[in-house]
């Protein structure tokens, strides 16, 4: 995505894109693009930037194969 849209692009309405691409792949069954999508995602973008250790907690969600524990995560992330 061109860098204009991403700030454009309201953080609330920017943050719940991500959000919906992560569900996306997260009820097709894909864990580990749903995890990876979502950080690198928010990460393309200032000030939706992942905390680090976020970013660990979906990997250790990740690892533990708990994909109710990251759609939990992200639910809540505003």
């Amino acid at each position: 995505m061109e860098r204009s849209l991403l700030i454009e692009m309201t953080r609330d309405k920017y943050v719940e894109r991500c959000k919906q691409r992560a569900f996306y792949h997260l009820d097709r069954g894909d864990l580990r693009n749903s995890v990876a999508s979502f950080v690198a995602n928010m990460n393309a973008r200032p000030d939706c930037e992942v905390p680090h250790y976020l970013a660990t907690l979906g990997a250790s969600l990740l690892t533990a194969n708990d994909a109710l524990g990251w759609r939990a995560l992200i639910e809540g992330l505003r």
